[in-house]
C-alpha cells in the first residue's frame, strides 16, 4: 500500500465551537427581545396618538375639554 494518511478535515475546538454558538444564541435572543418591545409599544395608547385602534373612541381629560369639574 503507497500513500498516506488520508485528508481528514481540520479538527475543531470545542471552546471556540462553544463560543461561537453562545454568540449566535445571545444575538438572536436579543433581536426577539427587541421585536417584542416594538411590539408592545406600537400597542400603546400613547404611540397611537391617543387615539388606539382606528374607529375607537378617544380618551380625553376633563381638563382637555376645558371644564374644571366632572359633570359641569
Amino acid at each position: 500500500m503507497c500513500g498516506g494518511a488520508p485528508d481528514l478535515p481540520p479538527e475543531k475546538d470545542p471552546k471556540v465551537e462553544r463560543e461561537k454558538v453562545a454568540t449566535e444564541a445571545t444575538i438572536a435572543a436579543n433581536a426577539k427581545a427587541a421585536m417584542g418591545r416594538r411590539a408592545k409599544r406600537s400597542q400603546s395608547l400613547l404611540s397611537s396618538g391617543a387615539m388606539g385602534a382606528p374607529g375607537a373612541v378617544a380618551t380625553s381629560s376633563v381638563l382637555a375639554q376645558g371644564k374644571d369639574k366632572l359633570g359641569g
